[in-house]
C-alpha cells in the first residue's frame, strides 16, 4: 500500500511540475555583433526625421510590440568580455582569469562548472536549451587541440541541450561549426584543411592579423546567416511540451562583411549602398525568420523575445556615412569606445500580454540584467556568485521605474588606454589607466552630466570645475573600491 502511494506521490509530481513548465514562457535572447543604436531603422529616423538607408522592417516591428529601452548599455565596449557578462551577469572584471575578454578558444573562460550562467539556470528551471552562433567565450578546448573534429567544453559545458557553435564567430580560425561538439561537416566531402585567407573574405588590410587558419575545406562565410537562422528556425518547430531557451548570437554585423544572396526569400547582397548595410539587412531578416517560425507553431504568445547588441556600432561603410547612416546615432564614439556610443545599445524586449506595445523604459539597464530576469521568471533565486545582475521584470511589467542600478561601469582597450568608466546617476566619469594590468593607478580624465550632455562633447567636460571636485573624488573612491573588494553594483 505505502508502495502505491509513493508511486502515485511520485506521478502527481511530474504531472504538477510538467504543468508548471508548460506555463513557463519561451525564452529567446538575440545578441547581434557589432549593431548600434543608429543602425536601427527606428532610432535613425527617430533622430532625423528620415527613412533609413538600411531598413530594419522586423527589429522595427519588435519595438512597435514591446518594450525599448533608451539607457540601455552593452557590459563592455567589445564582444568578448560582453559574452562573459550575458552568462555569468557579471562584469568583465570579475573574469580573474581574462578581464578584458578571451580572445582564443584554446584560453580557459574563467567560468567554473559550478557557476551561475543563463543557460544553468534555464536547464534547472526544466527548459530545453539552445545556443546557436558566435560564442566569443574561449574554454572550447583545454589547451592545444590535437583534434579539431570535436570540442572540449563550448556551449555543450554549459548545459546547452543542442547547438551551434562558431568558435570565433566567422572573424577567425577555427572556421569550423560544431553541433552539440562535434564538427559538422558543410558538404559530404569536406575535409579539415588550413584555410587560405583569401577565403576568410577580409579585407586585405587584414592580412597581416593571422587570420588565415584550419577549417572546413568549404569554408564560406556567407553561409553563416543562412545555417544559423535555419538552424534556429528548425529547432522552435521541432519544440513540444517543455518550454525552450534559445541564446541567439548572430555573427551579422562583424567583419568579414559577407552578406549571404538571399535569405527567407529577401535579397541581401546589394540591397544597400555597401556590404556593411547589407549584413544589417541580413540581421533583421534573421529575426524576423525566428520570429515568424514562433507565430506559426503557436509558441510567439508565450514566448518572452530580446533583442539586443555586444557592443556599439562600426561606422564602417564610407558610402553609407556619407549619405547620412550613423550607427553610434549621434552618441561620441564607436566600438570598442569608453563614450556612450562603444556601449550604449539597443535593448528591445517583446512579450504578448505581459509587456505593453509600444512602451519606454528610461531605466539605465545593462544586457546582462538578463540572468537575474531570467532568475526570477523561473523562480530560482541567484546565488552570491551573481554580483551584477539586476531583475528587469518588474520594470517589464510597468510595475516599476525605479533604478535598479546603483552604479555602471565601463572598460575600453581604445587606443592610448586602457580607459574605465563609472557612472552614477547622471554623471560618468572617466578614468585613464597607464596599462591593461594595473587599473588602481587611474587618472580622472573627464566627467560629463549625461542629462544636459548626452553626446559627450569635450567643451562640457566637467572635470576641472572646482565644484565637482568632491563628486570626482567620491565617484574615483567608489570605482577603485568596488573593484578592490568584489562587492555589488546593484546598491
Amino acid at each position: 500500500m505505502n508502495r502505491f502511494k509513493n508511486i502515485l506521490v511520485s506521478i502527481c509530481l511530474v504531472f504538477s511540475s510538467t504543468l508548471l513548465a508548460q506555463d513557463l514562457p519561451n525564452i529567446v535572447i538575440v545578441m547581434a555583433d557589432d549593431i548600434g543604436l543608429g543602425d536601427i531603422g527606428f532610432y535613425h529616423k527617430e533622430r532625423t526625421g528620415k527613412d533609413p538607408l538600411v531598413p530594419t522592417p522586423n527589429i522595427d516591428k519588435l519595438i512597435r510590440q514591446g518594450m525599448r529601452f533608451s539607457d540601455a548599455h552593452s557590459p563592455a565596449s567589445l564582444c568578448a568580455p560582453t559574452r562573459y557578462s550575458m552568462m555569468t551577469g557579471n562584469y568583465p572584471y570579475r573574469n580573474t582569469n581574462s578581464p578584458w575578454g578571451v580572445w582564443s578558444p584554446l584560453t580557459s573562460d574563467g567560468i567554473g562548472d559550478n557557476a551561475t550562467t543563463l543557460s544553468r539556470i534555464a536547464k534547472k528551471a526544466g527548459y530545453n536549451t539552445a545556443f546557436f552562433g558566435k560564442w566569443g567565450l574561449g574554454g572550447v578546448w583545454n589547451g592545444a587541440p590535437d583534434d579539431y573534429s570535436k570540442t572540449e567544453g563550448g556551449a555543450p559545458r554549459f548545459g546547452f541541450d543542442y547547438s551551434i557553435e562558431l568558435p570565433q564567430g566567422i572573424q577567425n580560425k577555427p572556421y569550423i561549426y560544431y553541433e552539440n561538439g562535434e564538427w559538422m561537416k558543410l558538404q559530404a566531402d569536406s575535409k579539415l584543411v588550413h584555410i587560405p585567407f583569401e577565403q576568410t573574405e577580409y579585407k586585405e588590410d587584414n592580412r597581416k592579423r593571422n587570420r588565415d587558419g584550419i577549417g572546413d575545406s568549404h569554408w564560406n562565410p556567407s553561409l553563416a546567416g543562412p545555417i544559423l537562422a535555419n538552424k534556429a528556425v528548425d529547432y522552435i518547430k521541432n519544440q513540444k511540451q517543455k518550454p525552450f531557451f534559445i541564446y541567439y548570437c548572430s555573427q551579422a554585423v562583424h567583419v568579414p562583411h559577407t552578406p549571404a544572396e538571399t535569405l527567407n526569400g529577401v535579397k541581401i547582397k546589394g540591397s544597400t549602398l555597401g556590404k556593411h548595410g547589407d549584413m544589417i539587412a541580413e540581421l533583421d531578416a534573421q529575426v524576423g525568420m525566428m520570429i515568424k517560425a514562433l507565430k506559426k507553431s503557436g509558441k510567439y504568445k508565450n514566448t518572452l523575445f530580446v533583442f539586443t547588441s555586444d557592443n556599439g556600432g562600426l561606422n564602417h561603410d564610407r558610402a553609407m556615412t556619407q549619405a547620412g547612416h550613423d550607427s553610434s546615432n549621434g552618441l561620441a564614439g564607436k566600438k570598442a569606445s569608453i563614450y556612450e556610443g562603444g556601449h550604449r545599445v539597443p535593448f528591445v524586449a517583446v512579450w504578448p500580454g505581459k509587456i505593453a506595445k509600444n512602451s519606454v523604459s528610461d531605466v539605465a539597464i545593462v544586457g546582462h540584467d538578463m540572468v537575474a530576469t531570467l532568475s526570477e521568471i523561473v523562480n530560482l533565486p541567484l546565488d552570491d556568485k551573481v554580483l551584477d545582475s539586476a531583475n528587469l521584470l518588474p520594470i517589464f511589467t510597468q510595475n516599476s521605474d525605479q533604478p535598479v542600478h546603483k552604479y555602471l561601469m565601463h572598460m575600453s582597450q581604445a587606443a592610448n588606454g586602457p580607459f574605465y568608466a563609472i557612472r552614477d546617476g547622471h554623471y560618468k566619469l572617466i578614468l585613464r589607466g597607464k596599462n591593461k594590468k594595473n587599473f588602481k593607478d587611474l587618472k580622472p580624465i573627464e566627467l560629463y552630466n549625461l542629462k544636459d550632455n548626452i553626446q559627450e562633447q569635450k567643451e562640457m567636460n566637467l572635470i576641472d570645475r572646482p565644484e565637482q571636485a568632491k563628486r570626482v573624488a567620491r565617484m574615483h573612491k567608489k570605482y577603485l573600491e568596488l573593484r578592490n573588494n568584489h562587492t555589488s553594483t546593484l546598491f
